[in-house]
């Protein structure tokens, strides 16, 4: 049998190691490939955008047949000729452009959401609806609040409490950002993203509040067994994360690979997939098989004019980048130097 690509189904028994987010692939899409295929799957997970990139870059050839990684690393590491180029797949075709677009000619569109807040209805009496709420902390959260190491999205609070970019290259603009966020870290419960925090901490339960992506609280209920986790969207224009999929160039299991994406961009499989994770499908023809709860689903969709309105993560230039690592790493040090 041959898949839209012409690529073989019947390939020789491997393995396929993959390099991904934890919770982010349906264990039916997975027992659904098993039934298939005789490539077994292997999956590895990072913990944040910054440290599976500088993996990468660290790695003259990383162990890992498949990557998933954000939109402006999927471009950048393209251009370093590290990734196959995925431009004639007819799959792609699926896919919305706006996503194929962000993802570029080497990777795929894989899913995408938007940044904003996730919280304990048991613990925050009222739903939070502004970013300051996260730097300028009420006493009763004080310890209980969790933000995020990443270039944009530890700033990002402050920022756009502050009425400024989420991407702003000034650096008045990150200076004061840097001041919201020193005077808050005495009150910040960690900088860990928080599935790796409730995981990996016997306390999980003094997490009250955290910085999080669109989808992070389904994983943070199936996780303690509970519906105590919601998630906001709050004020402030929509910050937008696209996750795309891509084949290591210097993979010996190349077809296997992308019969596996292959595989993945199928409307059926994007279908059951994006439903079971609870995360924003690109695929126009896997949102034509979902039913209104899906589609209704604020905490999954955005509405078209929040859409329009939103802005879609970029490339930074490297002396943003520069100024940006610097400011987390003194506040990283200054958590970290907490009694």
């Amino acid at each position: 049998m041959l898949g839209a690509t012409g690529l073989s189904s019947q390939v020789i028994a491997s393995e396929l190691n993959i390099y991904l987010w934890e919770d982010t692939i349906s264990p039916r899409v997975v027992d659904a490939w098993n039934k298939s295929h005789d490539t077994q799957l292997n999956f590895y997970h990072f913990d944040n955008d910054d440290e599976r990139s500088l993996f990468m870059l660290s790695s003259e050839q990383i162990p890992f047949d498949v990557v998933i990684l954000d939109n402006v690393s999927a471009q950048l590491f393209s251009q370093q000729d590290k990734f196959e180029d995925l431009s004639s797949f007819s799959a792609n075709q699926n896919n919305a452009p706006i996503w194929q677009q962000a993802c570029g000619s080497h990777s795929m569109p894989y899913f995408w959401g938007y940044v904003g807040i996730a919280y304990r209805k048991s613990k925050v009496s009222q739903p939070p609806t502004q970013w300051r709420e996260l730097v300028d902390i009420d006493e009763k959260l004080k310890g209980h609040i969790g933000l995020l190491e990443d270039s944009v999205e530890t700033l990002l609070p402050a920022l756009y409490s502050l009425n400024l970019s989420p991407l702003t290259a000034s650096v008045d603009d990150l200076k004061k950002a840097y001041e919201k966020l020193e005077a808050a870290t005495p009150d910040i419960l960690t900088y860990e993203y928080s599935l790796s925090y409730v995981r990996s901490h016997s306390d999980n339960n003094d997490l009250y509040m955290a910085v999080s992506y669109s989808g992070d609280q389904f994983s943070l209920n199936r996780y303690f067994d509970s519906d105590d986790w919601d998630f906001v969207l709050p004020e402030g224009k929509p910050y937008i994360w696209v996750d795309c999929l891509a084949v290591n160039s210097s993979s010996t299991n190349k077809q296997q690979a992308k019969l596996f994406i292959e595989f993945l961009m199928q409307p059926e499989i994007a279908a059951m997939n994006a439903q079971d994770i609870k995360a924003a499908t690109p695929n126009v023809k896997a949102l034509q098989l979902m039913p209104d709860s899906y589609i209704n689903n604020k905490a999954i969709l955005l509405t078209d004019d929040l859409l329009a309105q939103s802005i879609i993560d970029s490339q930074l230039s490297s002396s943003n980048l520069s100024q940006r690592a610097k400011i987390i790493n003194s506040l990283i040090k200054q958590h970290e130097a907490k009694p």
